[in-house]
């Protein structure tokens, strides 16, 4: 015998000092061999189970398949490995009762047979202990549920008054009061509205944490969402004189798949902080990206602030919900650290993290990542490139003493062609200047030390006249000079911060007159802001997002409009019932009840004399705009909305008692930008584009008028609603906005198959007229018979 080998004492001690139960059976299934963790789990000593069959040791319900198990292995000659895989079973002790097991079987042949050994793991234990792991568990997420609902539930509870407060206080601001009277109403609206915005922060924290926050996969242009995102809150930055800026790295797709709303809500949400937090020099965002794959990025944000910045061994709990800081910067500066906590949840539901680096009377950068694939291969930095040879091989000076500004104005100078030289101060341009050097435009910031841009430029031009060198102004909307100052010194054209790159190539081009500045562009028309004033609504905004909230508030605010805002369908409802609408602004997907089932409802409720109803939808999809149609919706916008979307749809679709008391400006016949369109599209080849266009218009809209006054005399839904379709492409196409509303209107007529009464013929009437009325502009336009 090798030195090596166990003799029989060895081999009974290992097996006698064994936790699991190793059972040795005989071909006929009867047992051999039973040690003493057998003994201490089935409850039999080795005596009473020897010669036993080992079914006696297994229910009922196992012994059919143990035999067929053990015949199959015989038949097949599968290697004692593979047999000796572990099985979770029940097995039963001597007293009658089960417990789980684990149980492995191993065959050895013999001179007289073969033996099968079973080694066995009793696993009751383990199993009572994840058994009230999985209770804990449930009990916890049963926890988190009921508490997530309870906020949900009570949010709700209290956004209905809130809104009626808000809503009614609209109405008071409407009427006369006087200054005293309106600061105390003025009070009680923005205090609603900071309640409000603590609300939806509670649903939506609510919603992630029950695993019902859902996310969108659609494609969107980044540079929109970032400066979308600043836009929202270029004031309060301006006010506190911060710099506010954005830079995107070379290489960032321009176009993403993903859910552009909450990328913003997760900007907006550390912008507002990083302004709240900084009360001198500037924030920024720095977008950068790494490839991960043929098709994903992992696009990487950076929200940057000069601001009081957070102590190092308070980091860990900026991201629990409900925290700050600290006690005192909750008193100092509000909130309740919600904001962040859900943009961390967010950005990990969109593939991502977020982390922060910070100093404490530097400033904290804000780190997070998404995980998104490109939806176009065009980089970011590269939109304008194509149409940017006008601008090649011109000289830019650059003056402005923050460095971001003049990195963000020479990055992009370079990547048109253009020479930039950049400099720090006035003194130094003027410097410069002096010694003969030469350049075609010269773009100056505002708010400098020493010297501001004013000064700069008074100074330039007593060198310089306007003809020699243009001078672009570049500056916020809360500290731009007054006419006076652009009268007197001949600026070329005022830039807004954040620097945009459409904005500056437009301003680039109109300042060395190239082309001219597209009007409206940085100077928005001052009829906008009175359309309100020509053209009053009541407007009632339903949308379930914060970020989208603000967005469509601040579009109607420069529109001179205080709209009204709810959540979901429910609270739609609710508004109505309270007071009178003209306008509901309606998205079209919302929690408890989306927008296309509220408008069936205001429709049966309220019928033809309820509001003008305009859908807001995520994405133009095919069957959309007949879906809202069918709902009982007058139009629609596609998300991300313009304020020219805005605009246009308001006045094309308000009651005809408020359009009757629109201005020219405020409700044109003929869009002039849409003509304006048509004469830039103008060639040598085609010299008379535009009015070739018109002249058609006019001739093919009586065939179509015709059509649809066969239609309603018939009774005919379908080709009414052909014939209105076709119709409002040509009106749209033209921008003949005051038939864009009835025609619509015919066309839902038709989709709902509803002609009964005189509300077709009335539209009919009124679309009649404003064809008339458009026919006698573009006559006069093109000198068309």
């Amino acid at each position: 015998m090798n030195s090596h080998n166990l003799t029989s004492a060895q081999l009974n001690g290992i097996l006698s000092i064994a936790d699991d139960a190793i059972i040795c059976v005989d071909n006929r299934h009867r047992i051999i061999l039973f040690n003493q963790g057998a003994e201490r789990i089935f409850g039999w000593t080795a005596a009473e189970a020897y010669g036993a069959d080992l079914n006696e040791l297994l229910p009922q319900r196992y012994h059919a398949s143990h035999r067929t198990h053990i015949d199959n292995f015989d038949r097949s000659g599968q290697s004692a490995r593979r047999m000796g895989e572990r099985r979770a079973i029940f097995a039963l002790r001597k007293d009658g009762s089960e417990f789980p097991a684990e149980a492995s079987i191993s065959r050895l042949e013999a001179d007289d047979g073969a033996i099968y050994t079973v080694i066995l793991r009793d696993i009751s234990t383990r199993k009572a202990y994840e058994r009230e792991l999985q209770e804990a568990r449930d009990k916890a997420e049963a926890a988190t549920q009921a508490k997530s609902m309870f906020l949900a539930n009570m949010s709700h509870e209290i956004r209905t008054p809130l809104n009626a407060v808000i809503g009614m206080t609209s109405l008071l601001l409407n009427t006369p009061v006087d200054d005293e009277q309106r600061d105390y109403a003025e009070t009680i609206r923005a205090s609603g509205e900071v309640l409000l915005t603590l609300l939806n922060d509670i649903l939506d924290y609510s919603k992630i944490e029950i695993g019902k926050l859902e996310t969108e996969r659609q494609p969107f242009d980044l540079r929109r969402c970032i400066e979308e995102s600043l836009d929202l809150l270029s004031s309060e930055a301006s006010q506190k004189n911060l710099n506010f800026a954005y830079f995107i790295e070379d290489g960032v797709p321009a176009s993403l798949m993903g859910d552009v709303t909450r990328v913003r809500q997760v900007l907006v949400n550390l912008l507002s902080n990083s302004i709240k937090f900084t009360h001198h020099g500037e924030v920024v965002v720095l977008v950068s990206s790494t490839r991960i794959d043929d098709e994903r990025h992992e696009i990487r944000f950076a929200v940057k602030d000069s601001g009081i910045g957070i102590p190092a061994d308070r980091l860990g709990d900026l991201f629990q919900a409900f925290t700050q800081v600290d006690a005192s910067t909750t008193r100092k500066y509000g909130g309740t650290g919600l904001g962040l906590a859900i943009s961390k949840r967010l950005t990990e539901i969109m593939g991502g993290r977020m982390w922060v680096e910070s100093a404490v009377g530097t400033g904290s950068t804000f780190y997070f990542t998404i995980t998104a694939a490109a939806a176009s291969p065009v980089l970011a930095e590269n939109v304008l490139q194509e149409s940017a040879s006008a601008l090649r091989g011109k000289h830019v000076l650059i003056v402005d003493d923050n460095a971001t500004n003049r990195r963000i104005l020479v990055k992009q100078a370079l990547l048109w062609g253009m020479i930039p030289a950049a400099l720090a101060s006035g003194i130094e341009a003027l410097d410069l200047l002096r010694h003969g050097h030469a350049f075609d435009v010269a773009i100056l910031d505002m708010s400098m030390p020493e010297m501001d841009g004013m000064a700069l430029a008074r100074e330039i031009r007593k060198h310089r006249d306007a003809n020699a060198l243009p001078l672009v102004m570049l500056t916020s909307v809360a500290h731009r000079p007054d006419d006076t100052g652009m009268q007197e010194i001949r600026f070329a054209a005022y830039l807004n911060k954040p620097i945009k790159p459409a904005a500056l190539f437009d301003v680039l081009l109109h300042a060395m007159q190239i082309q001219p500045l597209v009007a409206g562009k940085e100077k928005p028309h001052a009829a906008r802001g009175r359309m309100a004033e020509s053209l009053p609504l009541n407007i009632l905004v339903a949308e379930d997002n914060t970020v989208n909230q603000k967005v469509v508030q601040q579009l109607l605010a420069h529109l001179g409009y205080r709209a009204d805002v709810v959540a979901n369908g429910v609270e739609v409802l609710d508004a109505l019932e309270r007071q009178a609408y003209d306008v509901v602004l309606m998205d079209v997907q919302m929690p408890e009840m989306d927008g296309l089932e509220a408008t069936r409802r205001l429709r049966a409720r309220f019928g033809s004399s309820g509001p003008r109803i305009i859908a807001m939808t995520a994405n133009a999809m095919p069957g959309d705009r007949e879906k809202c149609l069918a709902a009982g919706m007058d139009a629609y916008v596609s998300k991300p909305i313009e304020l020219d979307d805005v605009s246009g749809v308001l006045t094309a679709i308000a009651p005809a008692h408020r359009a009757n008391k629109a201005d020219g400006n405020t409700m044109p016949v003929i869009d002039q930008r849409r003509i304006d369109q048509l004469l830039e599209l103008q060639d040598e080849d085609n010299p008379t584009l535009a009015a070739d266009i018109m002249q058609l218009f006019v001739q093919d809209a009586p065939t179509h008028l015709d059509s649809i006054a066969r239609a309603i005399t018939e009774g005919d839904a379908t080709l009414l609603k052909t014939a209105s379709h076709r119709f409002l492409s040509g009106i749209e196409n033209l921008g003949a906005m005051r038939m864009r509303g009835p025609c619509m209107a015919l066309e839902r007529l038709g989709l709902e198959g509803s002609m009964q009464g005189a509300h077709a013929l009335q539209l009919q009437l009124q679309l009649q007229q404003e064809f008339e009325n458009a026919r006698a502009y573009l006559q006069k336009l093109v000198g068309a018979d």
